[in-house]
C-alpha cells in the first residue's frame, strides 16, 4: 500500500513527524486519523476485549458469570444469538482504513458485501439475546431494538447511495450506522449483574 500524498508541506516538526504515522495509512488530512485513531481504536479495544467471549462455555460463562450468561444458559437459542452476536460483526474495523479503501479497492467491496451480511446477522443475534440482555428490562429491550432499526437503516442507506455511485453519501452513512452501535456499547462493568 502506497502513502498518501500530502496536499501543501507540513507547519512544524510536529505535523512531519504525524504524517510519518498516518500517511502510510492513506490518511491525507491529520484530523481524520485522530478521529479515526480515536473512534476505530476503541471499536477495536472493545472488539479485542470480547473476543475471548466467544468461548461461551469457557470465558463468557466462566467462574465469574454475569446474569445475562445464567439466563442465557436456559436456551440454546439465546445461546446461539450470543455468539452470533460476538462473532458476526468483528470484521468490520477493516473498511475503514483509507488505505485499503483506495489500494485494494476490490477487497474493500467484497469484505463491505460481508459486513453487510454479517451485521444483519449480528442484529438477528442481539434481537435474539435482547429478552435477558443487561438484565432484560423493558427499556433495555426497545433500546436494542431502536438502535437496531437505525443501525439496519443506516446500512440500508448507505449500500443505497453506494449503488447510485454517490461516495460522500455512502460513507456519510455507513459512519452514522457505526457510530450508532458504537454508542451503545455497554460498559464493562454493566454486563454483570449478580
Amino acid at each position: 500500500m502506497a502513502a498518501a500524498t500530502p496536499y501543501r508541506p507540513p507547519a512544524n516538526a510536529f505535523v512531519r513527524v504525524m504524517r510519518k504515522l498516518y500517511n502510510p495509512l492513506g490518511f491525507t488530512k491529520g484530523y481524520n486519523f485522530i478521529l479515526f485513531f480515536n473512534f476505530g481504536g476503541a471499536m477495536i479495544g472493545f472488539c479485542g476485549a470480547r473476543f475471548s467471549y466467544i468461548s461461551y462455555g469457557g470465558v463468557f460463562c466462566g467462574s465469574d458469570a454475569s446474569y445475562d450468561c445464567h439466563e442465557q444458559s436456559k436456551s440454546v437459542y439465546e445461546r446461539v444469538g450470543m455468539i452470533l452476536h460476538l462473532a458476526a460483526i468483528i470484521p468490520a474495523v477493516f473498511q475503514f482504513v483509507p488505505a485499503i479503501r483506495r489500494k485494494v479497492m476490490l477487497f474493500h467491496r467484497l469484505n463491505g458485501y460481508l459486513i453487510l451480511l454479517l451485521s444483519l446477522i449480528a442484529t438477528a443475534g442481539s434481537f435474539m439475546v435482547a429478552r435477558h440482555a443487561i438484565g432484560g428490562q423493558l427499556e433495555t429491550q426497545m433500546a436494542i431494538g431502536v438502535i437496531s432499526i437505525m443501525f439496519i437503516g443506516a446500512l440500508g442507506l448507505s449500500y443505497y447511495n453506494v449503488k447510485k455511485l454517490q461516495l460522500e453519501q455512502h460513507r456519510a452513512w455507513m459512519l452514522r450506522a457505526w457510530f450508532y452501535v458504537r454508542g451503545s456499547l455497554s460498559p464493562p462493568a454493566a454486563q454483570g449483574y449478580r
